[in-house]
């Protein structure tokens, strides 16, 4: 059994190990060593990833424990140096290390339990078991949880045998079968069952932030950063912010208050312009019917959107005439009537719309279509006429 350095050292980020085994399975190349320093993917973190001499480190992963490290190439040598990319080893340590904290902090305040963690690329996430997470919980937890930062309370990871650990104040039961348990303890703080890797204190966390809360299987899943990416999220914002600010000529402290102004004002105008709209939809509506007297009206418009197209045939179909209309600014065609007529849109549209690249449907008194081109529309709407005439 290869020994695994993650856990003598969290902090290793290269070593020269021997390469006991190489085996292929799958297509894939699986490297085995007698010292390995890769951690692999388990506890809901990912694995690491690095180098083994030129080969690169594509994946690891355990298997009766044995660590298998996917690379691209074999490496020639026996013996050979590993480095790890520790910049994404560390990362995962803050984010692990602080999923401990807040859940810590979420069994203390209100009793939350941590049903479920995933440490993503972007993201990680805890599922606590409560069926609502306030604002004023999550600042009430945050706050509790960064005092423990502050506190730079020492962490300490060692082995016991699972009789042992069945005996420990631990937070969460133990769910794997091995024999030796691996215990994370912050003492006064929280003490459970982990594979993963973390920091040394919890200083070394940084800060932690919950970025938003959602309901999920009845529970609350919380998604957080810490560390490095709640900084990095924080200057992403904090350039948003000062951009605003920039653009609107207001204080940071009055954006809120600015955003709701202007959107107020949006939805003012929004309303007035439809109100226009519609007006302008029955006057292009009266003016097509006292100009055609033919059951089926045509009208092909390059300065129209789809929403005033549907507008105008609102109007027309009132009348017991069927329309074709055509919005050449979003390459749109509509097929309507109002049930006057033995003729079934959708079906038509059916025969042919796939054969000249669009898409879209309908039913029997109603089909549209989208197309990416000018040409493949004016194509469909000359056949869509010459179906509609015959049908008539």
């Amino acid at each position: 059994m290869n020994k695994k350095l993650y856990y003598k050292d969290q902090y290793i980020n290269e070593c020269t190990s021997i390469v006991e085994d190489i085996r292929k399975k799958d297509g894939k190349i699986l490297i085995i060593l007698d010292n390995s320093p890769f951690y692999p993917t388990g506890g809901g973190q990912p694995n690491d990833l690095g180098k083994i001499d030129s080969s690169i480190v594509l994946d690891v992963f355990e298997q009766n424990g044995i660590v298998y490290n996917e690379v691209d190439i074999a490496p020639e040598k026996q013996d050979v140096k590993c480095n790890i990319d520790f910049y994404r080893r560390f990362d995962f340590m803050q984010q692990h290390t602080g999923e401990h904290l807040l859940s810590a902090a979420f069994l203390k305040k209100y009793e939350g339990v941590n049903k479920g963690f995933h440490l993503g690329e972007e993201y990680t996430t805890i599922d606590i078991d409560l069926p609502e997470v306030t604002a004023e919980m999550i600042s009430s937890v945050e706050l509790e949880a960064n005092n423990y930062i502050y506190e730079n309370l020492n962490i300490d990871t060692y082995f016991v045998d699972r009789t042992a650990a069945l005996d420990l104040p631990l937070r969460s039961k133990i769910k794997v079968i091995d024999t030796e348990i691996r215990i994370v303890n912050i003492p006064g703080v929280d003490m459970c069952a982990c594979c993963g890797t973390h920091v040394k204190r919890t200083g070394e966390v940084g800060i932690i932030k919950i970025i938003k809360v959602e309901k999920h299987k009845g529970m609350c899943r919380i998604f957080f950063k810490c560390g490095k990416r709640a900084l990095e999220d924080y200057n992403t914002k904090q350039n948003i912010i000062s951009q605003l600010v920039k653009t609107s000529a207001s204080e940071e402290s009055k954006l809120a208050e600015r955003f709701n102004y202007q959107n107020e004002k949006i939805l003012e105008l929004t309303k007035n312009l439809l109100i226009y709209k519609k007006k302008s939809a029955i006057t292009e509506a009266t003016t097509l019917l006292l100009n055609v007297e033919k059951e089926i009206i045509f009208k092909k418009y390059t300065d129209k959107n789809f929403e005033e197209v549907q507008m105008i045939a609102e109007e027309i179909i009132k009348n017991n005439r069927v329309f074709v209309g055509v919005s050449e600014l979003d390459k749109k065609i509509l097929l309507c009537h109002n049930g006057c007529l033995n003729i079934n849109c959708g079906n038509i549209f059916k025969s042919k719309l796939k054969e000249y690249g669009g898409k879209g449907g309908g039913d029997t008194k109603r089909a549209q279509g989208t197309f990416i081109s000018l040409d493949e529309l004016k194509i469909f709407t000359d056949e869509i006429l010459k179906l509609v005439r015959v049908t008539i």
